[in-house]
């Protein structure tokens, strides 16, 4: 029985290590992912700060997904990390997320390869 427990015990506290080290992140992003198929553009995370708040902005592509899976994993993920999606602009070119002060707005041109824009903002107060 102390043997299980100890098996247990260890299965319980590297299982955690096992697949955060599978997950990649944006480059010049604190916590957003980067979904598989996605390759970060090179040389493009692009990060200001400002007396009213930051700025980053950053690009990735794929041959291989197109604009509907990517929305649906950005909708699926990033509540889990605290943002909340706001309503569609008109175009649909966009979706837009605010978390603690700031939007994240992803853009997506759909032409090949399909190119995916993250910006992150501090929202201006009203």
């Amino acid at each position: 029985m102390r043997k299980f427990l100890l098996i247990l015990w260890a299965c319980v506290l590297f299982t955690p290590l096992c697949f955060a080290g599978n997950a990649v992140f944006m480059s010049g992003f604190e916590d957003l992912p980067l979904m598989d198929g996605l390759k970060q553009a090179e040389d493009t995370a692009v990060s200001f700060d400002t007396p009213a708040g930051r700025i980053i902005e950053a690009y990735a592509q794929s041959n291989e997904i197109g604009k509907r899976k990517i929305v649906d994993f950005y909708n699926k993920t990033l509540p889990q990390l605290g943002w909340k999606r706001q309503p569609e602009n008109k175009k649909g070119a966009s979706v837009s997320y605010t978390r603690e002060g700031e939007v994240l707005t992803i853009s997506i041109d759909e032409s090949m390869p399909v190119s995916v824009r993250f910006e992150l903002m501090t929202r201006e107060k009203d």
